[in-house]
């Protein structure tokens, strides 16, 4: 996992980062959230988003601007990719 934009928020204490994998020679893109806001720290890792970079810092920043924790992080990226790629007619 390399670590591609790491953005900090609420003084450091909830952590966005951008990761990159490679898997069968295709670079694909995933999010790490981690909150130490409570008592217990808090960790939500989504791989395989996509392989487009620029569609996944897009999502990264939109997650940290409207402060997305870990425990609703799943839920969050699922629907901003349905209304991505939702055909309105």
């Amino acid at each position: 996992m390399k670590v591609i934009t790491q953005i900090e928020t609420a003084r450091g204490k909830v952590v966005y980062e951008l990761f990159s994998e490679t898997t069968d020679g295709t670079v694909r893109y995933g999010i790490k959230i981690v909150s130490g806001l409570f008592d217990e720290a808090e960790e939500a890792v989504v791989k395989d988003i996509t392989s487009e970079l620029d569609f996944a810092r897009k999502l990264l920043f939109m997650l940290a601007d409207n402060f997305v924790l870990p425990s609703t992080a799943d839920e969050v990226i699922e629907e901003y990719i349905t209304a991505s790629f939702t055909v309105n007619s």
